[in-house]
């Protein structure tokens, strides 16, 4: 698949090693502002390179010389242009469509987060995601209690396990404007870096040797453990028994194991597409789209 034979107008998108995804928002011009095009384009990039065997990891991120990596939600209409729906309850959260299609994406996500984050910036465009990667100096603003609204883009069920729930209603009822050093965020980047020029370098590299030496099966299974588990240690017990016996037979499995004992790197040929066991997905699928 050629991506930039796509159309997208608000993302640019690359592939890096034939193996990296390289997503860069791309409404400079907008502050980067979350508007209902890029809503759109991301939810379809992730769909995709979720299904692309080529794509191992998927980068997300913005120019440097841009005014913020994301500047929140495109208020240009005001609240009432958000939903046009007669029936309130045939509303669906536009960032919540963007943090679905992230966190239910079996390859590994990072967000290369090099500028300031405002709303949905922080809640659609980075807790979602596997690895956040951030610039010391950005501006991290979630204003919703204080524009009238409420927390979206499933920043409710994400941030409370992400930063522990004390630290997630620090930032949600006060609406607060912190940085990275704050210690509200803390554990929640998975590396700051000194200057906006070095995020994305760092994020590269860090998902180069992701796709190098890991494979695409162990890592939607794992995902899957982490995101969909048991609701008892039993449960859980069956289904990581399950998880480990399928993974285990695994050709990837074999291969990894060899190429550590004889320390050279690892030739990965799985791939979700033909090594995917009809077991998975063993949760069932809820349907928010049919009112979409």
């Amino acid at each position: 698949m050629d991506y930039s034979a796509l159309g997208f107008k608000e993302i640019l998108v690359r592939l890096e090693d034939d193996s990296v995804a390289v997503v860069t928002i791309n409404r400079a011009a907008q502050r980067n502002s979350f508007s209902m095009g890029l809503v759109n384009e991301l939810v379809r990039i992730f769909e995709l390179v979720d299904k692309d065997d080529r794509v191992r990891v998927v980068i997300l991120t913005a120019e440097p010389t841009a005014p913020a990596f994301c500047a929140g939600a495109d208020l240009s209409g005001g609240w009432s242009g958000l939903s046009r729906e007669e029936k309130l309850s045939d509303f669906r959260d536009p960032g919540c469509r963007v943090a679905l299609a992230v966190y239910n994406c079996r390859k590994i996500t990072i967000s290369a987060v090099n500028g300031h984050a405002v709303g949905a910036g922080v809640t659609a465009l980075q807790l979602p995601f596997d690895f956040r990667f951030v610039w010391s100096g950005a501006k991290i603003a979630l204003p919703f209690i204080r524009r009238g609204v409420t927390p979206e883009s499933l920043s409710s069920f994400l941030l409370p396990r992400l930063i522990g729930l004390a630290h997630a209603k620090a930032l949600l009822l006060t609406g607060a404007t912190v940085q990275p050093n704050s210690p509200h965020v803390q554990g929640l980047y998975h590396d700051v870096l000194p200057t906006r020029e070095d995020v994305f370098p760092a994020s590269l590299s860090f998902a180069k040797e992701l796709a190098a030496n890991t494979s695409q099966v162990s890592i939607a299974y794992a995902k899957g453990l982490l995101h969909h588990p048991g609701d008892t240690v039993e449960e859980m017990f069956l289904l990581e028994s399950r998880a480990l016996a399928e993974a285990s037979k695994s050709g990837d499995a074999e291969e990894l194991t060899r190429a550590f004992f004889e320390r050279r790197r690892p030739n990965l040929k799985d791939t979700l597409s033909k090594n995917m066991p009809e077991w998975y997905p063993w949760w069932t699928r809820v349907d928010v789209k049919s009112r979409l």
